[in-house]
């Protein structure tokens, strides 16, 4: 289950326990520069808090996402095999 742990009013991150790593999620409803720098900001901070490794799931297809982790500062850890037989890659940050 998903739990908000950033709330603005332009995006929200959320944190999913599963198997005992964090997952992270974001949904964004609007970007520019400054939104971008405060999200940053905020995933830092998130990050500096929770002082665990958090984790991020990624569609190796999905260019715009891997852009996306790699703003957030978020670092290759390892390809996965998922359950519907499709390998994703998993970023980490905090390690």
């Amino acid at each position: 289950m998903k739990t908000p742990v950033v709330f603005n009013q332009h995006y929200t991150v959320y944190l999913e326990y599963f198997q005992g790593f964090s997952f992270i999620h974001c949904d964004c409803n609007k970007w520019n520069k400054n939104i971008k720098q405060q999200l940053q900001r905020d995933v830092s901070k998130l990050v500096e808090l929770h002082r665990n490794p958090i984790y991020a799931f990624h569609d190796i297809e999905d260019n715009k996402h891997l852009k996306f982790l790699k703003l957030m500062s978020f670092n290759f850890y390892s390809d996965i095999l998922c359950g519907d037989g499709k390998t994703r890659q998993l970023f980490v940050r905090g390690l």
